[in-house]
């Protein structure tokens, strides 16, 4: 169901008690409730990953290294 005021869309989830009881602690600890802390957190969480999500459309980001080309990555690091 999609809420045409704000562009959202409404999921039911399942929590294990305890889950949700840590989760309710900490949404007061930041001063939101459990639903608002929720739906921070998990924006928060996609919007970290964009990057990869739009590497996963570049189809030279799914090549894989050779192993010459691996070494040398590694290597890399190490220095």
């Amino acid at each position: 169901m999609k809420d045409m005021a704000t562009g959202t869309k409404r999921k039911i989830i399942d929590l294990k008690p305890d889950t949700e009881k840590n989760l309710r602690l900490i949404a007061v600890n930041y001063g939101q409730n459990l639903k608002s802390y929720i739906e921070s957190v998990l924006d928060e969480l996609a919007n970290e990953d964009e990057v990869l999500i739009a590497l996963a459309n570049v189809p030279e980001a799914s090549e894989l290294l050779s192993q010459s080309e691996k070494t040398a990555f590694i290597n890399s690091l190490k220095k």
